[in-house]
C-alpha cells in the first residue's frame, strides 16, 4: 500500500512546491519589468521573503534553492547590470544573502553563472560597476562565494584575477582593502590553483602597496605575501617596493611588513634562493624607532637561526638563483674564486659567526648604548646571516650611496644588522666595506651618518685592529690627488680577495690584505679632494678605535701618529682658495677630534717619547694654520685644547712642560737642511715655526734661542717679500716681550747680531706703505732689544756708525709711530752709550733733528722728542771752545738752545712743560750763556713765567742772582 502511495506523495509534493513557487513568481516577473519601481518593490519583496526562507532550515531551504535555480538566479543576476544604482544595490544585496543561505551543492552549481557576473562588473571593460561601494559588495561577494563554493572556483580563476587587478588598481581604499582580502582568501582556499596566476596579481599589487593609507599599504602586503607563498618568482621583482614597506613611515605598515618577511623566510619554497633578498628586511629592522617592531625582528631572527642547522645547510647553486642574486654572488667573489669556494667560505663564515656571538660580551663602544646592538647577538642568527654575507654586502653597500637620504638610512640599519651578527667574519670584506663607510660616515644626513658610525663601531669590535688598521692607513697615506676607485657600488665584497682578513690573522701578512678591487689612481682628485676624502677616513678610524683599550692600540700608535703627523695631511703647502680651505678647515677638525680621542683611550703612551713628539708635531702644524673669516679658527682651538690634554695625560703636566721637552726636536726637523731659505708668507714650515714660537712661551724658547736665528735671519733678509719680513718682525716683538726670553745667556752674545743683521737692515727706508710698515715693526723690535739690556754699550757704539742715520730718518718718517718709537730708540740708546762713547759729529747730527721733532703734527711725538733731548744732554762733554776731547761746545749749544726756546712759548701746556724740563737739564751746562740767550727772548713770550723760572734755575748754578 506504501509503495503505492509513493508516485502519489511525490506527485503532492511537487504540486505543493509548485504552489509555494508560484506565490514568489509574481515578485520574480516583476524583476524584468521597465519600470524601476516596479523592479525596487520586487527586489524588496523579495529580500524579506528570502530571509523569512532562511530562517526555516529544512523546508524554507529546499524552497529557496528550488526558487533560486528554476527562477530567481537569472533576473537577478541580471539585475547587477541595472541602469539604477539603486536597484543594483538591493539586487546585490539579495544575491549575497541567497549565496549565504543556500546549500553548498547548489552554490557549486550555480558558479557558472554567479562568478562570471561579479567579476565582469569589476572589470575595466565598459559594464564595469560605476559605483564604489557597490564594487566593494561585489568584491565581498566574490569573498563569500570562495568561502563557500571551494575548490571548484577555480575553474574561473581568470575572471576572478582579472577582478582582483581591478580591485586592487581601484581608487575607493574599502575596495583595495577588500580586493587584497579576497586575494589571501583565495590562496588559501585555492592554493593549488593560483600559482599560475601569482605573479600577475603581485604585479597588480604595486600601486597598493605604495598606497597613501597606511590600512591598505597593510592589507596589500599580507596579499603580497599569500602571493608569494604559492608561487615565489616575483619576489625579484616586488622586493625593492617591499624594502619600501619595510622602512615605511607608518609602524603598522612596517610592523606587518616585518612579520610578513619572518614569515615568508619561515614558509616560502625554494627560500634559500631568496634568503638574502628577504634578510636585509629583519636586519633593517633591528634599527627601528619602535620597540615592538625591533622585538619582532630579533625575535624572528633567533627563531630562523635556532631552525635553521647553518652548519650544514648547502646554499643553492648559483644557476638556481634570481638573475639579480647571481650578478651579487658573481661581484662578491671577484677573486675568481668558483662557488663552491664561496658556499665553503660562507659556512666557515658561519661558524665564526656563531661562535663569536656566543662569546659577545660587554664593553660595547658608547654610539651602542641603549640600541639592539648593546647585547650579544642570537648564535642561530649569526650564523645564518655571515652565511649569506657575500651576498648581502654588495646590495647594501651599493645602496649605501643612493642619492636619497631614505635609501641611504635603509642600507645604514641594514649593514648594521648584519655587522651586529656576523661579528668576525666581516673581515673578509673589509676592503669595499671601509670604503663605502668611509664616504658616508660624514653623510649631510645625521640619521645616515649616526648609524654608519655605529656600523664602523660594530666593525671595530668585531675585527682585529690588525686588519683594518694597515687598510685605513693606506687611504690615509694616499697622496693629494690620489681617488679610491673600485668602492662598494663596483667592487662587491666578499670572497677572501688577495688574502682576505683571515688569511691575515693566520699570518698571511699585511700586504695580502689589500682588496684587489681596491686601488689608488694618481691624479684623479683635486687637492681639494683628496682632502675630504682623508676627512671620511680619519672620522671613520675614529670610530673604528672607539671602543678600543690602551693594551689594543699601543702597536698600531707609531704607525697611527707617523701617518697623520705627516706636513702635508691637512695642512695646505701654500695659500689655497676657498673651496679648498674649507676641505683643509673639515679634515683638521676631524684629525684634532681623532687625536683628542687617542689621548683619552691610550694616555701617557702616546703623549710621551715618540708617539709624544709625533702627535705633538700633528697638534702644533693644525695649531699653526693661518685661518680667516670664512673657516674661522675652530680647528685651531681644538688643537690647543688637544695639547693641554696631551700634557694632563703625561703625569697631569702642563702645556709648557709639554712644549719645554717637544719643541727642540721639532725646531731641530723643521730646520734640518736650511729648508728655511725657502720659506715664503705663505709656507707651512713657516706658520708652524711662528706657532711653536708662540705658544712656546719665552723661557721655552729662550733654551732653543740658536735654532730660532737661523730661520729668523733668513726671512728677515731685506730680500725677502715685505709681508714674509713684516710676520717675521711681529713674531720678534712677540718672543722679545714674552717674560723669559732676553734671559738667555746667549743674548750677550747675540744681541748685537740681531740688531745689525735682522733689525737694522729693516729700518732702512723705502718706498710703499709695506715697507713702512716693516720700519715701524723693526723700529718696535729695536726698542725691546735695547730696553731689556741685551745690547752692551760696547756694542752698540760698535754699529751706531750705522744705526745713527737710521735713526735719525726715522724722526722724519710718513708713520706717526715709528716717529714716536724713534725717539725712545735714541733716548734709550744714548743712555746704553754714555758721554764717552758719544762723537761731536753725532751730536751735531742728532740735535737738529731732535730739535725739529718740537714741529711734528703729532703732539704725542712732540712731547716724545723731548725724551732724548735730555738724554742727550745727559751725555755732553762740554767746553766753550771746540776741542778733540769734547762733544760739544758754545756755538752749537746757543743754536739748540735757541731752537728749544721757540716753543717754551708753545700753546699747548704739555709741550711748555717738555720742553722747559729740557731747558732745565741745558741750564748746569753754561749758566751764562744759556741765561743771555733766555733773556734775549723773554720779551717776545705771551708769558715771561717760564723764563723767569729758568733764570732763577741757572742763577743757583752760577752761585748768584743773574739779573
Amino acid at each position: 500500500l506504501q509503495q503505492a502511495q509513493r508516485p502519489r506523495m511525490a506527485a503532492m509534493e511537487v504540486d505543493a512546491e509548485a504552489g509555494t513557487l508560484q506565490l514568489y513568481q509574481r515578485d520574480v516577473n516583476c524583476l524584468s519589468d521597465d519600470d524601476r519601481t516596479t523592479r525596487r518593490r520586487a527586489l524588496t519583496r523579495l529580500a524579506a521573503s528570502v530571509s523569512t526562507l532562511a530562517s526555516d532550515e529544512a523546508a524554507g531551504m529546499q524552497t529557496l534553492a528550488a526558487l533560486w535555480e528554476q527562477s530567481l538566479r537569472a533576473p537577478l543576476l541580471k539585475l547587477l547590470a541595472d541602469p539604477v544604482e539603486k536597484n543594483r544595490e538591493l539586487a546585490l544585496a539579495l544575491t549575497a544573502a541567497v549565496l549565504e543561505a543556500l546549500p553548498q551543492p547548489v552554490i557549486r552549481a550555480s558558479l557558472a553563472h554567479v562568478a562570471p557576473a561579479a567579476a565582469a562588473r569589476l572589470s575595466s571593460s565598459a559594464a564595469a560597476e560605476p559605483t564604489e561601494e557597490l564594487r566593494l559588495e561585489l568584491l565581498r561577494l566574490l569573498g563569500t562565494l570562495a568561502r563557500r563554493a571551494g575548490t571548484p572556483l577555480s575553474v574561473y580563476l581568470p575572471e576572478i584575477a582579472a577582478a582582483l587587478r581591478a580591485g586592487f588598481a581601484d581608487p575607493f581604499p574599502d575596495a583595495k582593502k577588500a580586493a587584497c582580502s579576497l586575494c589571501v582568501q583565495l590562496s588559501d582556499v585555492l592554493a593549488e590553483h593560483i600559482e599560475p596566476h601569482c605573479a600577475m596579481l603581485a604585479r597588480a599589487l604595486l600601486p597598493a602597496l605604495a598606497h597613501q593609507h597606511s590600512r591598505v599599504r597593510t592589507a596589500a602586503v599580507e596579499a603580497l605575501v599569500a602571493l608569494l607563498l604559492r608561487e615565489p618568482s616575483a619576489l625579484a621583482e616586488l622586493g625593492p617596493q617591499l624594502a619600501l614597506l619595510a622602512t615605511d613611515r607608518a609602524s603598522s605598515v612596517r610592523e606587518q611588513a616585518v612579520g610578513s618577511v619572518a614569515r615568508l623566510l619561515a614558509e616560502m619554497p625554494h627560500r634559500e634562493a631568496n634568503t638574502a633578498r628577504l634578510l636585509p628586511h629583519l636586519l633593517c629592522a633591528l634599527s627601528d624607532e619602535v620597540e615592538s617592531i625591533r622585538s619582532l625582528a630579533h625575535t624572528s631572527l633567533a627563531r630562523l637561526g635556532g631552525a635553521t642547522d647553518v652548519a650544514a645547510q648547502r646554499v643553492q647553486p648559483l644557476a638556481a638563483l634570481a638573475p639579480d642574486l647571481m650578478a651579487a654572488a658573481d661581484a662578491a667573489t671577484f677573486d675568481g674564486a668558483p662557488p663552491e669556494a664561496a658556499d665553503a667560505r660562507g659556512e666557515e663564515a658561519a661558524r665564526v659567526a656563531a661562535a663569536a656571538a656566543a662569546a659577545a660580551a660587554p664593553p660595547f663602544p658608547p654610539e651602542l648604548a641603549e640600541t639592539t646592538f648593546a647585547a650579544a647577538p642570537p648564535a642561530g642568527a649569526a650564523g645564518l646571516v655571515a652565511c649569506e654575507l657575500h651576498r648581502l654586502l654588495p646590495p647594501a653597500l651599493k645602496e649605501l650611496s643612493d642619492w636619497t637620504a631614505k635609501a641611504r638610512i635603509r642600507a645604514a640599519d641594514t649593514l648594521a644588522g648584519t655587522l651586529w651578527l656576523v661579528g668576525p667574519a666581516a673581515t673578509d670584506h673589509l676592503g669595499p666595506l671601509l670604503a663605502a663607510l668611509s664616504k658616508t660616515v660624514e653623510d649631510s644626513d645625521e640619521g645616515v651618518a649616526r648609524q654608519v658610525r655605529r656600523c664602523a663601531q660594530l666593525v671595530g669590535r668585531s675585527c682585529d685592529l690588525a686588519v683594518y688598521v694597515p687598510l685605513v692607513l693606506d687611504q690615509l697615506r694616499a697622496p693629494s690627488g690620489a681617488a679610491l676607485v673600485g668602492s662598494a657600488a663596483t667592487a662587491g665584497c666578499g670572497g677572501n680577495s688577495a688574502g682576505g682578513g683571515a688569511d691575515f690573522l693566520r699570518g698571511g701578512g699585511h700586504s695580502r690584505m689589500r682588496p684587489a678591487a681596491v686601488t689608488v689612481l694618481e691624479g684623479a682628485e683635486t687637492d681639494a679632494g683628496a682632502i675630504g676624502r682623508r676627512a671620511g677616513w680619519l672620522s671613520l678610524l675614529g670610530e673604528l678605535l672607539a671602543g678600543a683599550t690602551a693594551e689594543q692600540l699601543r702597536p698600531h700608535l707609531s704607525a697611527l701618529l707617523a701617518t697623520v703627523a705627516r706636513p702635508v695631511f691637512c695642512v695646505p703647502g701654500r695659500a689655497s682658495d676657498d673651496d679648498a680651505g674649507a676641505s683643509f678647515a673639515a679634515t683638521q677638525l676631524r684629525l684634532c677630534s681623532f687625536l683628542g680621542q687617542l689621548i683619552s683611550s691610550a694616555g701617557a703612551a702616546c703623549a710621551s717619547g715618540d708617539n709624544g713628539l709625533l702627535l705633538y708635531s700633528a697638534l702644533m702644524r693644525v695649531a699653526s694654520v693661518p685661518s680667516s673669516a670664512q673657516h674661522g679658527f675652530a680647528s685651531q682651538r681644538r688643537a690647543i685644547e688637544c695639547l693641554s690634554a696631551m700634557a694632563a695625560a703625561v703625569d697631569g703636566g702642563s702645556a709648557e712642560a709639554l712644549h719645554a721637552v717637544f719643541l727642540p726636536p721639532l725646531l731641530a726637523q723643521i730646520t734640518a737642511g736650511e729648508t728655511y731659505k725657502s720659506w715664503k708668507v705663505d709656507s707651512a714650515e713657516w706658520h708652524l715655526f711662528q706657532a711653536l714660537c708662540r705658544q712656546a712661551g719665552g723661557a721655552t724658547c729662550a733654551r732653543v734661542l740658536l735654532l730660532l736665528l737661523p730661520p729668523l735671519a733668513a726671512v728677515l733678509s731685506p730680500k725677502e717679500e715685505p709681508t714674509l719680513r713684516l710676520t717675521a718682525l711681529s713674531l720678534l716683538d712677540s718672543l722679545l716681550s714674552a717674560e723669559g726670553f732676553l734671559a738667555a745667556p746667549e743674548w750677550a752674545e747675540m744681541g748685537e747680531h740681531v740688531l745689525a743683521a735682522m733689525l737694522l737692515p729693516n729700518a732702512v727706508w723705502r718706498a710703499g706703505k709695506p715697507a713702512e710698515h716693516v720700519r715701524l715693526a723693526s723700529y718696535s723690535c729695536v726698542q725691546k732689544l735695547l730696553s731689556a739690556d741685551a745690547i752692551s754699550g760696547e756694542q752698540l757704539g760698535a754699529h751706531m756708525g750705522g744705526a745713527l742715520p737710521l735713526l735719525v730718518a726715522g724722526l722724519d718718517d710718513d708713520n706717526v709711530e715709528s716717529r714716536r718709537i724713534a725717539c725712545v730708540i735714541l733716548a734709550t740708546a744714548l743712555r746704553r752709550l754714555g758721554p764717552s762713547r758719544v762723537s761731536h759729529e753725532q751730536m751735531r747730527q742728532l740735535y737738529p733733528e731732535l730739535t725739529k721733532r718740537l714741529d711734528d703734527a703729532s703732539d704725542g711725538v712732540r712731547v716724545a722728542a723731548c725724551v732724548p733731548l735730555v738724554a742727550m744732554l745727559e751725555q755732553v762733554r762740554y767746553s766753550a771752545s771746540w776741542s778733540e776731547a769734547h762733544n760739544f761746545d758754545r756755538t752749537n749749544f746757543g743754536y739748540f738752545v735757541n731752537g728749544l726756546l721757540v716753543h717754551l712759548d708753545d700753546p699747548d701746556p704739555e709741550i711748555q712743560a717738555a720742553v722747559a724740563e729740557v731747558l732745565e737739564r741745558a741750564a748746569p751746562i753754561d749758566p751764562p750763556e744759556f741765561c743771555s740767550l733766555v733773556r734775549a727772548v723773554r720779551g717776545r713770550h705771551r708769558s715771561s713765567k717760564l723764563c723767569d723760572a729758568l733764570l732763577e734755575n741757572a742763577g743757583g748754578h752760577t752761585g748768584g742772582t743773574l739779573v
